[in-house]
């Protein structure tokens, strides 16, 4: 039985189709797998007067291999002289990504916003 150009071409690019997923997960599971690793970028700067109090807009990053979930994180800074906490929740963190929050504070921050991780759960 002989094979028409296209019947080749198909069987071509499916042998090169199961090469190239075979390499990928013989790759993913060689690879070490690194565990979340969330970090926060405060952007004082653009801190902005809202309608129930002052917003400090943050970006959060997981440089992770892994994704995050329920990734609590907690911002002190000091307002009309006394130390006041944010606390907020991202429920879902992939890895390699960002996601912009805000922090919610009374009046605005004098000096540095410190931001530190509570927790997260690994999917």
């Amino acid at each position: 039985m002989k094979r028409n150009v296209v019947e080749w071409a198909v069987l071509g690019a499916s042998i090169v189709g199961i090469a190239v997923l075979a390499v990928v997960l013989i790759g993913e599971g060689i690879s070490e797998a690194r565990p979340p690793d969330p970090t926060v970028e405060v952007r004082l700067a653009e801190a902005r007067q809202g309608a129930v109090g002052w917003i400090v807009p943050a970006t959060v990053s997981n440089g992770g291999g892994e994704a995050a979930e329920a990734v609590v994180l907690e911002a002190t800074a000091t307002v009309d002289g006394q130390e006041e906490t944010s606390e907020l929740e991202v429920n879902f963190l992939p890895a390699g990504t960002t996601v912009e929050v805000a922090f919610g504070f009374s009046a605005m921050p004098s000096g540095e916003v410190v931001v530190r991780l509570v927790g997260f759960r690994v999917p």
